[in-house]
């Protein structure tokens, strides 16, 4: 990086620079957030400064840059592994974080903008022009991760200015070009670099959390450098970006993009995400791109969530069966598996109707379960958290939430609704996606499953061997303990068999369970599971019990 720098300034100049960073050692004693909000001031300073040239702005900028990097990537890595952190802490780390990497961001690319239309003799040397569309570029990828740590969208204008840095490194023959942006990294190129960003900006309203978002950008910076970027559309290409829109990658559907645009394929990293799914399932150490990765409980599910939205086959796109009707209705929801079970197992749904539970028979939950005085009357509301429904249909709803109060909600979860009405059993459901709102709102969509749930008590069943000992048995048996599941009966609009939702954590392949359901008893081996989600299967349920 030195020799880089000595090419923009002349020796005579570095001492006058070197004095706007004598601020620099002052970070050492400062705090990380009174650090990065210092650097903020003088990057800005130095930005609008007139008595300063490109080439010295560059300069400083790069040098701020480097004195902040390990600053940031401490930032970043603590604040992925503190959770339940308040509101007002998130939000102050993601604020202050964000926009340092948005102030660094506007910073290279207005300086690309001067210095790459200069004549050329007056323009930067290759080696610096590479420096900082490279930079410009990761500083990006960053500010577009904080932005989703707090599951808002991308800032205005990002795509349209990232795209015009291709337009950039492709006039300047640089985007094919081995560079290192950070002393720290590995080489890469300006196509892979922007593969990264455009791709992450396609899980937009994904409603992953941190961890996950982390996990998908570190995936697609081993594996980017391998794919193809082209501008002309060949039949094996998935994805594509309009180099004259403001849009990230998008898949390519029934028509293909007339205007300048590039297009790619991802069946490597399909392939790579597909052997790492077998690894964790055959219990091997997880790599991938010859990289280990650690095996959280989050990585299966961000290795099969990226598998179905960015496969060549079995993609579906969320669409609405049917219009949804205007309401504003109030309702208590529970979140998860386990939770939607113990309200179903509160409710004792096949003994006593909703509407005489309000006898304080249920305080033996009282964190689940509260009785609000609405009037004169008295109205359950079981379940932990208070959703506002907007919309309906019969197979679906659409909901607005509290992003503060409800920091676990994501797609893929399993939900049980329930409202005032008299008689009404909860709704289950599936939240299918979220969109960041104004005002820390978020924007649920659920898909319904079934308004009419009832619970299947099941264990699995051991099949014993004459060598078994008796202490065997005992042991094994104090071990099996008996679980809850929700039966799903038949769907009569979009003819779904009957099934079973079972927690993901009691679930094994072609394992013998026994089933007690509507008073009948039955052993039967469960294959490989319908779908599943967060921490549910979904199972095919035995004609034998309906």
């Amino acid at each position: 990086m030195k020799n880089l720098l000595t090419s923009l300034i002349k020796k005579e100049g570095v001492h006058g620079l070197n004095t706007r960073l004598s601020w620099l050692p002052d970070l050492a004693h400062l705090d990380a957030i009174s650090g990065i909000k210092l650097s903020i001031k003088h990057i800005t300073s130095i930005l609008n400064d007139s008595a300063l040239s490109v080439s010295e702005k560059i300069h400083l900028l790069l040098l701020i840059e480097d004195a902040n990097r390990s600053t940031l990537q401490q930032q970043l890595i603590a604040f992925i592994k503190l959770d339940n952190l308040k509101p007002e802490i998130t939000h102050h780390i993601v604020d202050i974080n964000y926009a340092y990497y948005r102030m660094v961001f506007l910073s290279y690319t207005k300086l690309i903008d001067i210095s790459f239309n200069k004549p050329r003799e007056l323009q930067p040397q290759q080696p610096i022009k590479l420096v900082m569309l490279s930079r410009a570029i990761m500083t990006s990828i960053n500010m577009l991760k904080w932005r989703y740590f707090e599951r808002a969208g991308p800032p205005a204008n990002l795509w349209s200015q990232s795209n015009t840095l291709y337009q950039y490194a492709a006039e300047h023959q640089l985007n094919k070009a081995m560079i290192k942006p950070y002393a720290d990294l590995q080489h890469t190129t300006i196509d892979s670099l922007l593969l990264q960003l455009w791709m992450l900006g396609n899980l937009n309203f994904s409603g992953l959390l941190k961890s996950q978002i982390e996990t998908v950008a570190e995936l697609l910076n081993l594996s980017m450098h391998d794919i193809n970027l082209h501008s002309e559309w060949n039949a094996r290409d998935t994805f594509f970006v309009e180099l004259t829109k403001d849009h990230p990658a998008r898949r390519i559907r029934k028509l293909i993009p007339s205007t300048y645009s590039l297009f790619w394929e991802l069946d490597g990293f399909e392939a790579s995400i597909q052997h790492a799914l077998h690894q964790i399932h055959t219990h091997q150490t997880v790599a991938f791109k010859g990289t280990s990765l650690k095996h959280t409980y989050l990585l299966e599910e961000t290795l099969t969530y990226l598998k179905k939205e960015w496969s060549r086959t079995g993609y579906q796109r969320q669409r609405r069966r049917e219009l949804r009707h205007d309401i504003i209705r109030t309702a208590s929801v529970s979140v998860g598996v386990s939770a939607v079970c113990d309200l179903l197992q509160q409710l004792d749904l096949s003994h006593v109707p909703v509407k005489n539970l309000a006898d304080g028979s249920l305080t033996k939950r009282p964190v689940q379960t509260r009785v609000v005085s609405q009037g004169t009357t008295n109205t359950l509301m079981v379940g932990k958290e208070k959703w506002n429904i907007l919309n309906e249909s019969t197979l679906g709803l659409g909901t607005f939430v509290s992003q503060e109060t409800s920091p676990a909600v994501k797609p893929n979860k399993l939900v049980a609704i329930l409202t005032t009405r008299a008689h009404a059993k909860p709704a289950i459901g599936v939240i299918r996606n979220s969109k960041q709102m104004s005002g820390g709102k978020l924007k649920i969509g659920i898909e319904l499953l079934t308004e009419n749930p009832n619970l299947a008590s099941l264990k699995k069943f051991e099949i014993k061997k004459e060598t078994d000992t008796h202490e065997q048995t005992t042991s094994s048996n104090s071990l099996n303990v008996e679980f809850f599941a929700i039966f799903i009966p038949y769907h009569t609009l979009l003819h779904k068999p009957a099934s079973l939702i079972m927690p993901k954590i009691e679930f094994l392949p072609r394992t013998f369970y026994e089933i007690h359901f509507n008073h009948k008893r039955e052993i039967v081996k469960f294959d490989d599971p319908i779908e599943q989600g967060d921490d549910w299967v979904c199972v095919s349920f035995p004609e034998e019990l309906s």
